[in-house]
């Protein structure tokens, strides 16, 4: 059972292009980490911008309060992330993560 869900896991997925993606993440978490303090102080400046002019963007339209409710979770979720000084893959990924969502609401009520 084991080896027939890992052949279909793989089915689709082009392994060169993943591993090389992979090691470049990693190679960037690894410089990341000799810059902690500073990655942790920038991911709270910027997403806390991001989260609030997304928020600002979700009330000047009259949006629906689960983009509020959204923007508003996330830019909290990276603030506390940094805050407790989990791993630098934690703090960069729900750095992204932020950055993704609020950027697109951002573009959803700014258009």
């Amino acid at each position: 059972m084991a080896t027939i869900v890992h052949i279909h896991g793989h089915s689709n997925v082009k392994t060169k292009e993943s591993s090389r993606f992979l090691a470049r993440y990693h190679k960037l978490i690894d410089e990341l980490e000799g810059v902690y303090f500073g990655l942790i102080s920038m991911t709270i400046l910027i997403g806390s911008a991001i989260g609030g002019i997304s928020l600002m963007y979700a009330f000047e339209n009259d949006a629906p309060i689960w983009q509020a409710i959204i923007g508003i979770f996330l830019s909290l979720t990276n603030n506390i992330i940094a805050i407790l000084q989990l791993h630098t893959k934690w703090v960069l990924d729900i750095f992204i993560l932020n950055a993704i969502v609020n950027g697109i609401l951002i573009a959803v009520n700014a258009f």
